[in-house]
């Protein structure tokens, strides 16, 4: 199997059938389980947070609520502090439901992995956190979700899952300015800044695949520069590979001024500066 989406997407059928198998004799459809499991855990969640938490169309969470609420596991109440949030319990039944999917969760999970080292299922879990977050981003675009965005420099943390990817490796003097979304360091600008100047030079501006250059980087580099202006007085220098006409496009735009070229082995690079 190459294909992991494939892979995946069929490892999701059987799991269903085999839930569908145990849970023969409760009053839930398929498709179900999912919120009891996760309203055990998030008791009081709102019908928003079980859509980005368990990746389901709004809609489709709405229907399925309705469904549960009418069987009788579920009660749905009116925040009172915030009137138009409504959050969503497991009665009685509810909870007693839970506990058999819960046993058939634990049977499947057994059945996967009893003749599977330990080690390879810790890793799977890993893998499928990774992957979730990497299309994560795709689900929300796709699902027309806000993108609400926070701005800050990176903490080691940070550093750390995106060094863990096995992709990015970074110097210790080097650190990011990034954008996050939810859980998720989305976009960045690498750079490193002189103790005695603060002088900032920026070695690479990132951008997630479902990000757009000039409209996600406009807002990137606005709040980079209030992060820097506001702390040092200096200059923000960055750099552009040649031939990257959205970057460049985004330094004019953003009014950063060419100052000079260099060669370094086959790529060429141009050089932007900004000061207050």
């Amino acid at each position: 199997m190459n294909n992991i989406a494939t892979g995946i997407e069929q490892l999701a059928r059987m799991i269903e059938t085999i839930f569908e198998d145990k849970l023969a004799n409760t009053s839930l459809n398929r498709g179900q389980y999912a919120y009891l499991l996760y309203l055990h855990d998030y008791e009081g969640a709102n019908q928003y947070d079980i859509s980005r938490d368990l990746f389901i169309d709004k809609t489709t969470v709405a229907k399925a609520l309705k469904k549960l609420e009418e069987t009788g596991h579920i009660q749905r109440r009116t925040d009172q502090r915030d009137k138009r949030r409504v959050n969503v319990f497991l009665t009685a039944k509810g909870k007693a439901t839970f506990e058999e999917v819960k046993a058939a969760s634990d049977d499947i999970q057994a059945i996967m992995s009893t003749n599977v080292h330990p080690d390879l299922v810790k890793e799977l879990s890993t893998l499928l956190d990774l992957f979730i977050q990497e299309l994560d981003l795709k689900w929300c675009d796709i699902k027309n979700y806000k993108r609400e965005s926070s701005y800050s420099v990176a903490s080691s943390q940070d550093m750390q899952l995106l060094q863990e990817r096995n992709i990015y490796h970074f110097r210790p003097e080097e650190k990011l300015f990034i954008e996050r979304f939810g859980q998720y360091v989305l976009n960045w600008i690498r750079y490193e800044q002189d103790e005695e100047t603060g002088d900032l030079f920026g070695s690479e501006i990132h951008f997630h695949q479902i990000s757009d250059v000039i409209l996600h980087g406009m807002e990137l580099l606005r709040e980079f520069e209030q992060w820097y202006f506001s702390n040092y007085e200096g200059t923000v220098r960055l750099r552009i590979v040649e031939g990257d006409i959205p970057m460049q496009k985004l330094m004019h735009k953003n009014h950063y001024l060419f100052r000079s070229y260099e060669k370094q082995g086959d790529k060429v690079y141009y050089y932007y500066e900004k000061t207050k």
